[in-house]
């Protein structure tokens, strides 16, 4: 018997979103202030280069980058520096860009089905971050109205690794107070978010309405692509 579900962030509850024309912009600003300008191009190849460097610890590492590694990846990739302070803001400008307009958006149907699941079952969250920290989708979340829905919550940049381990399953189960065995997990990831659940002793649901990973669904114990399939999907479960 289901008690508890727990979900992925991006990719499952919202849409992914991307701002890297937004945070290149910010660097090339901060850069210019302290005359040592650069060109956009030169700015997306660093980005590039970053990126992969984020990718490939989070891959095999399966830990979070700090803004200020980030950050100073760049600047090394670039060849440039910027005072502390000056990194102090532009890193907190660089996880807040969503804070400045509407996005991200939830996935349709979340809005109104995450209420209601919350009146039956026990909810948390397990999200890796990347540049957009659970400071900042705690507030993403209260803004949309789903905050609320949850009596958990779990960020890679707050604890210091990401899925699959499983201690970022168990550490949110935990805070939920239930058993792993009474509880499932709803992603968009196989390597993560199946996996991981599966290795902590939960069911696993894949989501398949935004990444579409079709090669996921053997790994997974059920699969969905809207979410109002998912409460049919979770009584079965049961």
């Amino acid at each position: 018997m289901l008690s508890a579900v727990t979900f992925d962030f991006w990719g499952t509850l919202y849409q992914n979103a991307f701002a890297k024309e937004e945070r290149l912009l910010m660097l090339q600003e901060a850069l210019a202030q302290h005359h040592q300008p650069r060109s956009l191009e030169d700015l997306t190849t660093a980005y590039e280069h970053t990126s992969s460097v984020w990718s490939q610890v989070w891959q095999e590492e399966h830990r979070p980058l700090p803004i200020t590694h980030w950050l100073g990846e760049i600047l090394m990739f670039l060849e440039a520096s910027l005072p502390t302070s000056v990194m102090t803001d532009l890193g907190q400008d660089v996880e807040q860009v969503f804070l400045q307009g509407d996005t991200p958006h939830p996935v349709p149907g979340v809005a109104e089905v995450l209420p209601r699941l919350s009146r039956r079952y026990r909810l948390g969250l397990i999200s890796d971050t990347g540049l957009t920290p659970g400071r900042v989708l705690r507030r993403i979340l209260q803004r949309d109205g789903l905050l609320r829905c949850f009596d958990a919550l779990t960020f890679s940049d707050e604890t210091g690794a990401t899925k699959p381990f499983p201690e970022q399953f168990l550490r949110t189960l935990e805070g939920l107070g239930v058993d792993p065995a009474e509880a499932a997990h709803v992603g968009d990831l196989p390597e993560t978010d199946v996996i991981g659940a599966q290795q902590a002793g939960m069911k696993s649901v894949l989501f398949l309405g935004v990444s579409d990973r079709q090669d996921g669904i053997p790994l997974a114990d059920a699969a969905f692509e809207t979410y109002d399939e998912l409460e049919t999907l979770l009584e079965r479960l049961s």
